[in-house]
């Protein structure tokens, strides 16, 4: 027999603050862009001496503010993501569907290796969107519902084109060579913002919008499967 609502853990609460979290991240993205764009003349001009040190610190002061509120939501949706996936791979065994990832890849996926590509948390999500289905009757059947493409378009703007980017910054890095903690070294980041920051910020927006939207879709699914209210 299945199990009752009282055998499973409840993820409708979880799933609002990821979402709410989540637009954030993608707001405080957008500001990030704009803001960077916005003080490429700071930079030049210090790099060029003629603002100070100091004038220049008190320019990026409210971009630091942004990309620390950004840090900060990415962080939490991060943790709340897991509990979730956890909680779903858990709740999917209870009724009896042998999923082929553990509960515990919900977790430990995001940090194994290829890492930035994030292949197991997409196939872990992959899994767990096959098996809250609802209405597929008892065995296996659930394994044969079609995928979720919104999925697919997430792992492409989270995984895949990130790590392309990722690469030419790297490559970029090796012939410019590793940047310090200095303000001289934050100058030239900023000064040469350009076309990558711009696809950069475009992309994990992208990536936020689908995440929200997978995030709606498997909720309210897998709440049917449990009855939780």
């Amino acid at each position: 027999m299945p199990p009752t609502q009282a055998g499973t853990k409840r993820i409708g609460a979880l799933a609002k603050w990821i979402v709410i979290l989540t637009a954030i991240v993608a707001i405080t993205t957008v500001l990030t862009a704009a803001m960077s764009a916005g003080v490429a003349q700071d930079a030049k001009d210090f790099l060029d001496e003629t603002i100070s040190e100091e004038e220049f610190t008190s320019a990026t002061a409210p971009l630091n503010a942004v990309q620390f509120v950004t840090s900060i939501a990415t962080l939490a949706t991060g943790v709340l993501t897991i509990i979730w996936a956890f909680r779903i791979a858990g709740n999917v065994r209870a009724f009896g569907r042998a999923t082929t990832w553990s509960p515990l890849f919900a977790i430990f996926g995001w940090f194994l290796p290829p890492m930035v590509l994030y292949v197991i948390p997409f196939l872990v999500l992959r899994e767990l969107w096959k098996a809250s289905e609802p209405t597929t009757a008892a065995g296996d059947s659930w394994k044969r519902v079609p995928d979720n493409r919104i999925l697919w378009f997430w792992f492409a703007v989270f995984g895949i084109i990130p790590a392309a980017l990722l690469a030419v910054e790297i490559g970029n890095l090796a012939s410019a060579g590793l940047p310090t903690a200095d303000m001289q070294s934050v100058a030239e980041s900023l000064e040469d913002f350009g076309a990558i920051g711009y696809i950069t910020a475009v992309v994990s927006v992208a990536a936020a919008a689908a995440w929200i939207m997978f995030v709606r879709q498997l909720t309210p699914r897998h709440m049917r499967l449990t009855g939780e209210k």
